[in-house]
């Protein structure tokens, strides 16, 4: 079997972008957490629905039925 070099290292980057994310949350508190990501902008399409949907998931509805 013969080795070719990588172009591309993904799991190099998502520990590169994983460590920046630390850094950068380091020290806030949950709620800090949420608002700051909430407040990125994603420009994925299917990544802003699933934020959506999450987000909704997450919202309390008032309605004491569900929540058994």
């Amino acid at each position: 079997m013969s080795r070719t070099e990588k172009k591309f290292d993904a799991v190099a980057m998502m520990r590169s972008v994983r460590d920046r994310i630390s850094a950068h949350i380091d020290g806030m508190t949950l709620e800090e957490e949420l608002a700051w990501l909430a407040s990125q902008d994603l420009k994925d399409p299917f990544l802003a629905r699933l934020r959506e949907r999450a987000a909704r998931q997450a919202a309390p509805t008032g309605d004491a039925s569900r929540r058994r």
